[in-house]
C-alpha cells in the first residue's frame, strides 16, 4: 500500500525492561528523523506493568509470589493502569511521530481499531473509554501509550490464546468487573503467525504506512 515510510519488527521474546530501552532508543531515533515510524511485535515473559495512574495495590501478589510464579512487575511511564503481558499475547509497540497535526485520540482510536481488524472475532468492538477491544463486555485487547516530544511508545496488547487466570491476579485497567478473554475463547483463530501479520496490516493501512520488514538488531545499529 502507499503512505509513509515505515519499519515493522517481528521479535520471538524479549523481557520486559530491555525491551522498554529500546522503545526509548528508537524513540530518540524517530524525534531525530533517523528512523521512520515503526511497529514492534513480540511476546513477553509474564509481566506485570502498571501506568502513570496505577497503584501497586491492584496486584494480587508480593515480588516473592511473583517471583515464585516467574513473573516480575514494573511501574512505567505510558498511561493507564494494571494489566499484564506474557505468552499467548501479541504485544504491538508503536513508534509513530504525531507531530504535525496528527491527533492523539485519533491515533488510539486507529490502534484499538486495528486490534479489531486483527482479532477478527464478530462483535469486537471498542469500548466506551475508546483504549480497548471489548466482546461482550469481555476485555480482548488493550491500549496504553505515551506521547513525548511528539512521538509515541508503547501501545497494544492483544489477546490471542493466554492463560487468562494471570488477569485474574490483578485488577486490570482499574475495572474488576470486567473480565479478561481471548481470541481463542472468543472462537476465534488465535494462530500467532496469523494475528501478527493481519495486526501489521491494520496497523499499517490505519497509520497510513508502507511498511518493509527489519530485524531489531539492524534497526538499532547507530541508534
Amino acid at each position: 500500500m502507499s503512505g509513509r515510510p515505515g519499519l515493522v519488527v517481528r521479535t520471538p521474546g524479549i523481557e520486559y525492561t530491555r525491551a522498554w530501552a529500546i522503545q526509548r532508543r528508537l524513540a530518540d531515533a524517530r524525534r531525530a528523523g533517523t528512523v521512520p515510524d515503526v511497529i514492534w511485535l513480540l511476546e513477553h515473559p509474564p509481566v506485570f506493568t502498571t501506568g502513570r495512574h496505577g497503584r501497586r495495590e491492584d496486584l494480587a501478589l508480593d515480588d516473592a509470589a511473583l517471583d515464585a510464579r516467574g513473573a516480575t512487575f514494573h511501574t512505567i511511564d505510558r498511561g493507564g493502569q494494571m494489566t499484564w503481558h506474557g505468552p499467548g499475547q501479541t504485544t504491538g509497540y508503536v513508534i509513530a511521530d504525531l507531530r504535525g497535526g496528527r491527533g492523539v485520540r485519533a491515533f488510539v482510536g486507529a490502534l484499538v481499531a486495528a486490534m479489531a481488524d486483527a482479532a477478527a472475532v464478530p462483535g469486537a468492538a471498542p469500548g466506551a473509554d475508546d483504549t480497548g477491544l471489548y466482546r461482550g463486555g469481555r476485555k480482548l485487547g488493550s491500549v496504553g501509550v505515551r506521547i513525548a516530544q511528539g512521538v509515541s511508545t508503547h501501545g497494544v496488547g492483544l489477546n490471542r490464546d493466554p492463560d487468562l487466570g494471570w488477569f485474574d491476579l490483578c485488577i486490570p485497567c482499574g475495572a474488576p468487573d470486567v473480565p479478561a478473554t481471548s481470541i481463542a475463547a472468543e472462537g476465534g483463530d488465535p494462530d500467532r503467525s496469523r494475528v501478527e501479520a493481519d495486526l501489521a496490516d491494520a496497523l499499517a493501512q490505519r497509520l497510513g504506512l508502507a511498511l518493509t520488514t527489519a530485524s531489531l538488531e539492524d534497526l538499532l545499529r547507530g541508534h
